[in-house]
């Protein structure tokens, strides 16, 4: 009986020893990050990718959840790295007749937030603006609506962008209205330093032209433009570019070339002569449009609105408010108080 005593020992000493190796491989190794490896399921969504910023693709709108062009999410897009709005040259093309009546409005509204880099390019001396401060640009261009006239103050407007330190150069008509966060938000959504022509065409396909050559010749092309009626941005890289043909004179000389305004002209040099496409977006908003189409609840997602006489009747924006169509027909000073409630003279 005492000789089997060792030998039904052995299991037990085995087994102690596994215990203490197992114990003491663990004191070692506890200490160690701990890895998870994730096995796909068959059937299973991929694992999400890493956010992106995101950037407009070449020639198209940036687009948001609601399917119209600009930044995703409105006015609360990522934005560009440092833009501010007074980054952005606001030039707006105006004539003297209209200083008390469409330019006193968009002064109440929309100018009294940008004041400071907003730019009035007219053709007629005002001794009130220019006391009140208003960066007021005396063009010396005719007063009249032709392609001449046009151009020469989009000349001007071009030349007091490139003489600026601004990132932006956005023109408007007299007859719009700008939504500073908007704008700011569709801008920043854009890559810096890069080549941008951004606006709305008023035409479902390429306008046509006829270019002028050497030997009284001519030559067919197409391009995009944007309207200026609904207004369009340019980076300042690509309005470097475009000096050859838009500097000083060059612009009312690029403009006959191909006997077409100022905003065709504009569009011709971006595309023909530079083979940058326009970027498309529908937040941009002209007078040539049916207002009515545009949703209440995307009115604050806007970058320009209008007003005019389409079809032989007023054409502006439904929106309520405490204004009647009688005292606020073009619906601007109510779109303000709805983004600015707290502006004094809102009700």
């Amino acid at each position: 009986m005492r000789r089997r005593w060792p030998c039904r020992r052995l299991p037990l000493l085995a087994s102690t020893f596994v215990i203490i190796l197992f114990l003491d491989f663990h004191l070692r190794t506890n200490n160690l990050p701990t890895l998870v490896f994730h096995r796909a399921v068959p059937g299973a969504p991929p694992p999400p990718p890493p956010p992106r910023i995101p950037q407009a693709p070449r020639g198209e709108p940036p687009v948001n959840s609601s399917g119209t062009g600009g930044p995703a999410g409105g006015v609360h897009s990522t934005r560009g790295p440092g833009l501010k709005l007074k980054d952005i040259f606001i030039a707006v093309k105006t004539t003297g007749r209209f200083h008390g009546t469409r330019l006193a409005l968009l002064r109440e509204t929309w100018i009294s937030r940008t004041k400071a880099h907003t730019f009035i390019f007219t053709d007629e001396e005002d001794e009130e603006l220019s006391s009140e401060g208003y960066n007021l640009v005396v063009t010396g261009c005719q007063s009249d609506h032709s392609q001449q006239a046009l151009s020469c103050k989009m000349s001007a407007e071009y030349d007091g962008f490139m003489a600026s330190d601004m990132r932006w150069f956005c023109h408007v008509d007299d007859d719009n209205y700008v939504n500073p966060e908007a704008l700011l938000s569709l801008l920043s959504a854009f890559p810096p330093d890069s080549d941008i022509y951004v606006g709305k065409p008023s035409l479902d396909k390429p306008i046509t032209a006829h270019e002028l050559l050497k030997g009284n010749k001519t030559r067919e092309v197409r391009f995009w433009f944007a309207t200026g009626g609904a207004g369009f941005c340019l980076s300042r890289r690509l309005a470097e570019k475009m000096a050859p043909w838009a500097s000083g004179s060059r612009f009312e000389q690029t403009s006959a070339t191909i006997r077409l305004p100022d905003d065709c002209t504009v569009g011709f040099i971006v595309e023909k002569r530079l083979g940058i496409s326009m970027v498309h977006c529908h937040l941009f908003h002209s007078h040539l449009e049916n207002l009515l189409l545009i949703r209440h609840r995307l009115i604050p997602h806007q970058v320009t609105l209008s007003y005019g006489i389409f079809e032989n009747k007023m054409n502006s924006i439904e929106v309520k408010g405490r204004f009647s169509r009688e005292q606020d027909p073009s619906r601007f000073k109510t779109v303000h108080c709805m983004l600015y409630p707290f502006t004094s003279w809102c009700p």
